[in-house]
């Protein structure tokens, strides 16, 4: 074989290799999403029920380190293809624990964030069935051929 078909092998090797790799990290950020809710639901029980918990570092950890665009983010990704309405992020967000107190007019704060993402081009905006502003991440589709 000659090397040139060497290269090309090895670069079909290689393209498919980080097509599989971008699946597996859309799948685990949707997984991220979903274990952190199921955390603050727990936290939200045994609270509940006067049961102490030790809090999640990592949860808190990805709260302290996270800006809100990255939040917000992470659910829509969670979501692709399906949109999410401002009031949905905002809960959605408060289910993840993130303190939305601390923004006066959080609603506000969430359309300022998405008409950014939409400026550079991140998230299309769409009309839901109610005909109401929603939104959506744009990403690149990934080629599952192989």
């Amino acid at each position: 074989m000659a090397p040139s078909a060497d290269y090309v092998k090895a670069y079909e090797t290689a393209k498919k290799e980080l097509s599989d790799l971008i699946i597996r990290h859309h799948e685990i950020e949707k997984r991220i999403i979903l274990v952190r809710q199921s955390l603050q639901t727990f936290a939200t029980l045994c609270e509940s029920d006067g049961i102490h918990i030790d809090t999640s570092g990592e949860a808190h950890f990805l709260i302290e380190y996270s800006s809100l665009a990255d939040e917000i983010r992470a659910l829509l990704k969670c979501v692709r293809p399906g949109y999410l309405r401002p009031h949905e992020i905002k809960l959605q967000l408060e289910r993840l624990g993130y303190d939305m107190g601390k923004y006066q007019n959080p609603q506000a704060t969430i359309q300022m964030v998405l008409a950014r993402m939409m400026d550079s081009g991140e998230v299309q905006e769409v009309l839901s069935k109610k005909e109401r502003k929603a939104y959506r991440i744009i990403e690149p589709e990934v080629s599952t051929k192989e």
